[in-house]
């Protein structure tokens, strides 16, 4: 999942963030599997704690890619769950 636009205080000075998040469930179809991760990520706790967002600006969550897999035991076993912060650029800094 990719999370973009998130305002977070990260070592006291606040930026905008993004995230990317694997995230495993077991789901009859993609869409299923897609509004289920959804909904967890934005119901995870410590996210809402530290997102500063107003409802006028919101931060936005979606499908960045996705695998089926033949067995989630293996993904929950060796594949990682973590979240990954980078700081989103202003429009202008598109070169950088």
């Amino acid at each position: 999942m990719h999370g973009q636009n998130f305002l977070l205080n990260k070592n006291g000075k606040t930026a905008r963030y993004g995230f990317y998040h694997n995230v495993f469930t077991e789901a009859e179809n993609l869409k299923q599997a897609q509004l289920m991760v959804t909904s967890k990520i934005w119901h995870d706790k410590e996210l809402k704690e530290m997102t500063l967002n107003s409802k006028k600006n919101p931060p936005k969550i979606s499908l960045a890619t996705y695998w089926e897999l033949d067995n989630l035991d293996y993904a929950g076993k060796h594949l990682t769950t973590d979240r990954t912060f980078y700081p989103e650029k202003k429009w202008w800094q598109f070169w950088k």
